[in-house]
């Protein structure tokens, strides 16, 4: 079953080349799933009452066009396949008939106490599945090449304004830190983001953020205090 719901995009969503950022459009499509919860069930908060929650595991995007300010777009979002322990879930952006941006991504179902992934058999959902499927180019699953060797490229730490309710930072936030340390990326188009998150970040502590560039692909690796890896991330830029 898909869902749809419109946005328009906002001057603080946008870029300093005026582009809706890849936060941005990460934000429209998570919106998206959550308002399809919304309408037919089960609610986030209803989840959290039963101890579960969602948490994403893999995303991969393409970029195809950029978002400009005031542009008014509608978002489509469905699961495709529940299995094992977690679902995936398509999502498509258009501006108008124009396909601007699509992503999949896999969700896992953890206790929220225990920390335990569920089966996803254990929710019971309000809505169905659709078979339609996306043809995202970025791959779902990946590594950075081990002849590509990561460097560190600095820290963060994780604030206030990086948290969600689970007191972990939100996975719309990675799109945007990652960004901020690609070299040539304030006079290029992204045309693709993934990640693959391993441990979660929580508020007040830090982690150390190694990368490399191959061409026009960017790899990231997030390594946490206690030297566990956080998140990979890859990005890729327009070529010239």
């Amino acid at each position: 079953m898909k869902f749809t719901a419109e946005y328009r995009v906002d001057t603080h969503q946008t870029d300093m080349n005026g582009r809706a950022t890849v936060s941005a459009v990460l934000q429209y499509m998570q919106e998206t799933a959550y308002l399809q919860h919304w309408a037919f069930g089960p609610t986030i908060n209803e989840l959290l009452a039963d101890g579960k929650a969602f948490v994403l595991s893999r995303a991969a995007m393409d970029l195809r066009k950029p978002l400009f300010e005031q542009d008014r777009v509608t978002v489509s979002s469905w699961l495709n396949l529940a299995r094992g322990y977690g679902y995936y879930r398509n999502s498509v952006l258009k501006r108008g008939e124009e396909v601007v941006a699509e992503m999949t991504a896999f969700w896992g179902v953890i206790g929220v106490e225990s920390r335990r992934p569920l089966l996803a058999e254990e929710v019971k959902l309000g809505f169905g599945t659709d078979d339609d499927t996306v043809s995202v180019t970025m791959p779902l699953r990946f590594r950075p090449p081990k002849e590509v060797p990561l460097a560190k490229l600095g820290s963060h730490c994780v604030s206030y304004s990086d948290c969600d309710r689970n007191g972990h930072m939100n996975n719309t936030r990675y799109p945007a830190l990652f960004c901020d340390f690609t070299d040539g990326i304030t006079d290029r188009f992204v045309t693709g983001f993934a990640v693959n998150f391993q441990n979660e970040a929580r508020y007040g502590t830090s982690f150390d953020v190694y990368g490399a560039r191959e061409g026009n692909d960017s790899y990231f690796r997030t390594v946490l205090e206690d030297g566990a890896v956080g998140a990979e991330a890859l990005i890729t830029l327009e070529g010239r």
